[in-house]
C-alpha cells in the first residue's frame, strides 16, 4: 500500500492512503528526511521511499504548473 506524505505536523506526518483516506503517522516511524510529497511503501512492518513514484508525481506536478503558467 502506498501512503502520501500531504503535511507534517509537529511529529506527526498526515498522509493519504491509496484508498484516498487520511491517516496520522508517527513521524519517527518514516524514513529519516521524509517530506510532503513523498510517497511511501511498507514493506515488512517498515516504510521505505518509493522514489521512482515520488519522482514521477512530482514531474507530472510540474508539468501541470508549467501549463497554467503559460
Amino acid at each position: 500500500m502506498q501512503y502520501i506524505i500531504d503535511r507534517i505536523e509537529q511529529e506527526i506526518a498526515i498522509c493519504e492512503e491509496e484508498s484516498g483516506t487520511m491517516v496520522k503517522l508517527p513521524l519517527k516511524e518514516l524514513p529519516k528526511g521524509s517530506r510532503e510529497g513523498d510517497v511511501l511503501v511498507k514493506i515488512n512492518g517498515a516504510f521505505q521511499f518509493d522514489e521512482e513514484e515520488t519522482n514521477r508525481r512530482r514531474q507530472k506536478m510540474r508539468e501541470k504548473l508549467n501549463r497554467l503558467i503559460k
